[in-house]
């Protein structure tokens, strides 16, 4: 595990993520998924479980590919990056609505839990967003005693 250790004179950046942060909220959103993919079993409904874990497949699936044209694009460090990066979303929105189309015409699907499925990555993301900048307000204002003092 890195741990980055502030040196004297940087600058404190409360958005500066690191290098693990999308693999953690790719993992994240997987479990989540499978917890609310478990719950919605619960109610006993097919078309509800199908919907949600549809959407999950989705919205992991784009996170997956878009995060894979960023490092490819980027460490590939190739001329025509916006020429990439288009093609890479226009293949990446085609999948996804293709996807949504047999889900919808050939599956029964809710369109509310569908929605949630496919929210859950973007929240998994926001959510962690907040939580650093949280953490990051409050060690600027909790002030812990030093080593030096207690002692």
């Amino acid at each position: 595990m890195k741990i980055r250790v502030k040196q004297q004179g940087e600058k404190n950046n409360t958005l500066l993520l690191d290098e693990g942060f999308p693999e953690r909220v790719l993992q994240m959103s997987f479990y989540l998924s499978l917890i609310i993919i478990a719950c919605s079993l619960s109610y006993m409904s097919a078309k509800l479980t199908v919907s949600v874990a549809i959407g999950c497949f989705i919205s992991l699936l784009l996170f997956k590919m878009s995060w894979w044209g960023i490092r490819y694009g980027v460490d590939k460090k190739r001329s025509q990056i916006k020429g990439f990066f288009l093609k890479v979303s226009i293949v990446k929105y085609f999948i996804a609505g293709g996807i949504l189309f047999f889900a919808c015409v050939f599956l029964d699907v809710n369109a509310v839990a569908m929605f949630i499925g496919l929210s859950i990555v973007m929240a998994v993301i926001m959510l962690k967003i907040v939580g650093s900048l949280l953490v990051g307000q409050l060690n600027k204002t909790v002030k812990l005693p030093s080593e030096r003092a207690s002692g």
